[in-house]
C-alpha cells in the first residue's frame, strides 16, 4: 500500500464470501457511490468514468449500471453483456462465448449486470438490504438486481465500460462440486424469493426437470460429486426453508414489479429460451 497511501485496505478474520465481505465494507464508507470489482478483473482505461456517467445521466431511476466483461484469454469474445434473469432461479450471460459486436455507447435495460464490475449509489445498497449473505458467492448479483426491479429500479447495461474477466480464476472449473453446490443452492433460494406464487409452482417444476438432466449428464460423464453436490445444496434450501420465506415475503410485500413486466420487456427468458441456452453452452463446452 506504500504507492496507494489513500487507500483503506479492510481485512477480516476470515472469508466471509463476496456477499457479506462487500456488505461489511460498504457499511464502513461514507461515499455517495459504490464500485464492485472482481479481484480477477483488468479494466480499460476510462471504464469507471464510463460507468459514472451512466449512473450520472439524470434517470434516478436507473440503480445499477454494469460494465461490459470479455473473455481475459480471448479478448474478442463476450462473458458478459448484461444478463438475464431465470425463471428457475439466478441468471444467464447473454451472448458469452459470442463475439464482441455490440455497439459501445448503445446503453440497455437488462435483468443482471455482474458484480465484477459494477456501479451503484451506497443508498440504495443498503436501502435494499444489500447481498444476501446466505449466498456466500455466485448469483448474490443476480438476486440483488432481482430485488432491485422489483423495488421499481432500474439496471443498465454499459458497453463503453470495459473490462476483461479472468473466467472461473477465483473459484476453479464450472463443474467444480463447491461451486455447483453454491449455484444450485443460490439459484433455489432467489427464485422463492423473488418469483410471484404461480411462478414458483412452475419454477419449481422445470427445477427438477433441469437437475434430472444434470444428473444424466454426470453419469455419462462418471462425476457422481457433481450429482452429490446438488443433492445437498438442495437439502440445504429445504433445511432452512423458514427463514427463505421470512425474505420472500418481505420482498413481496413492497413489490412495484409482477414477473410479467420482467418477461414482456426481455428482462426474464421464457423456460424454453432458458433451455436453448443451455444447450448451446453445453455444445460448446463439449466441443
Amino acid at each position: 500500500m506504500q504507492r496507494y497511501p489513500t487507500v483503506k485496505t479492510i481485512r477480516f478474520e476470515r472469508n466471509l464470501g463476496f456477499a457479506q465481505a462487500y456488505n461489511r465494507s460498504v457499511a464502513t464508507i461514507a461515499q455517495d457511490y459504490v464500485v464492485f470489482l472482481n479481484n480477477d478483473v483488468e479494466v480499460e482505461r476510462g471504464w469507471l468514468a464510463e460507468l459514472r456517467k451512466a449512473m450520472e445521466r439524470g434517470v434516478s431511476r436507473d440503480a445499477v449500471c454494469g460494465s461490459k466483461l470479455l473473455l481475459y484469454h480471448d479478448r474478442g469474445s463476450i462473458n458478459h453483456a448484461g444478463g438475464k434473469l431465470l425463471p428457475i432461479g439466478g441468471g444467464i450471460d447473454m451472448d458469452l462465448m459470442n463475439p464482441d459486436r455490440e455497439e459501445p455507447h448503445r446503453y440497455r435495460f437488462v435483468g443482471c449486470v455482474s458484480g465484477a464490475s459494477m456501479i451503484l449509489p451506497r443508498s440504495v445498497f443498503l436501502g435494499l438490504g444489500g447481498f444476501d449473505i446466505d449466498f456466500f458467492a455466485y448469483f448474490e448479483d443476480v438476486d440483488f438486481c432481482w430485488r432491485a426491479w422489483l423495488a421499481g429500479y432500474r439496471v443498465l447495461h454499459v458497453p463503453s465500460s470495459r473490462a476483461y474477466h479472468k473466467l472461473s480464476a477465483t473459484m476453479g472449473p464450472l463443474l467444480r462440486p463447491e461451486r455447483l453446490f453454491l449455484g444450485e443452492r443460490n439459484r433455489l433460494q432467489s427464485m422463492l424469493k423473488n418469483l410471484e406464487l404461480r411462478n414458483v409452482i412452475l419454477g419449481l417444476f422445470a427445477s427438477s426437470l433441469y437437475n434430472v438432466f444434470r444428473f444424466l449428464q454426470f453419469s455419462r460423464r462418471r462425476e457422481p460429486a457433481g450429482t452429490l453436490a446438488v443433492l445437498h445444496a438442495d437439502w440445504w434450501v429445504l433445511t432452512r426453508l423458514p427463514a427463505v420465506v421470512l425474505k420472500r415475503r418481505e420482498i413481496q410485500r413492497s413489490r412495484l414489479i409482477r414477473d410479467s413486466f420482467l418477461a414482456c420487456h426481455g428482462l426474464m427468458t421464457t423456460l424454453v429460451e432458458g433451455l436453448r441456452e443451455f444447450a448451446r453452452l453445453e455444445f460448446i463446452r463439449a466441443g
